[in-house]
């Protein structure tokens, strides 16, 4: 069986030294790799990351970087043209938004004066493209270097939000056994239960991981293990996920052969 597992988190360039990412380490990443290895039938597993993620030290893994969500999603694709994928672990931390564009206060409010002083259009809706005429180019604000002037007391990042790469696993391997991750900060567990079968049904997911910020404290890591008819099991550390999320993929695999 071939695995592939995502770990970690993306990062998003706001210039060539600034970036915006998030706090995952890909630690349960890396245990869920390890759980599968240590399962009779597991050919190989490929290991896609962040480039600060921890790496599980494992023969038959392949470790393939990424940083930007553009990257994952070319990384995916690729590897699924090349190879059959019976199991996929989508627990990657994916950033939701990118930047589109990079302006200042300064900058922005000298084009909305512009604008109005251009006559009577500016009482029109604004619509993406006009809005987007009003933020500069990025690189009006870069340097010979590509680096963003330190110098500025008022910047503005314009993002849009980045694709799902969840609904990718459907679109091009649908006959693969998917186990999705959702995370929520502060909520109840019946919403949190709720959200995670909703992402489950949404995507074709066989399982998915609940899990609340709020229940990630040290060697603490609570999760709830959603299947499809809306059962779950809790768990208390990342090793008991780790080593269910394993067992639960491949014993749903095989009742599929």
């Amino acid at each position: 069986m071939n695995i592939l597992i995502t770990a970690g988190g993306t990062t998003e360039h706001i210039d060539r030294v600034r970036s915006i990412t998030n706090t995952s380490t890909g630690m349960l990443g890396s245990l869920i790799a390890r759980a599968f290895a240590n399962l009779e039938g597991i050919d190989k597993i490929y290991y896609i990351c962040g480039k600060k993620a921890i790496l599980p030290q494992i023969e038959k893994a392949e470790i393939i970087y990424v940083d930007t969500v553009a990257s994952l999603e070319t990384a995916i694709k690729k590897l699924i043209r090349e190879i059959s994928f019976d199991i996929i672990v989508h627990s990657m931390a994916v950033s939701d938004y990118r930047v589109k564009s990079v302006t200042s206060a300064s900058l922005l409010a000298d084009s909305i004066k512009s604008k109005i002083n251009s006559g009577p259009d500016f009482a029109q809706p604004l619509t993406e493209e006009s809005a987007l005429s009003l933020v500069a180019n990025p690189e009006t604000l870069m340097q010979e270097d590509g680096k963003i002037s330190s110098s500025i007391n008022d910047l503005i990042l314009y993002m849009e939000k980045t694709p799902k790469i969840i609904s990718l696993f459907q679109t091009l391997t649908p006959a693969s056994t998917l186990v999705g991750f959702k995370l929520l900060d502060h909520v109840s567990a019946e919403t949190l239960i709720d959200t995670a079968y909703t992402l489950l049904q949404c995507n074709k997911c066989s399982f998915v991981l609940a899990n609340d910020l709020r229940d990630i404290t040290g060697e603490q890591h609570i999760g709830y293990l959603v299947d499809e008819n809306k059962n779950y099991t809790r768990f208390t550390t990342k090793a008991e996920i780790a080593d269910a999320i394993a067992a639960a993929a491949l014993q749903k695999r095989r009742k599929i052969r």
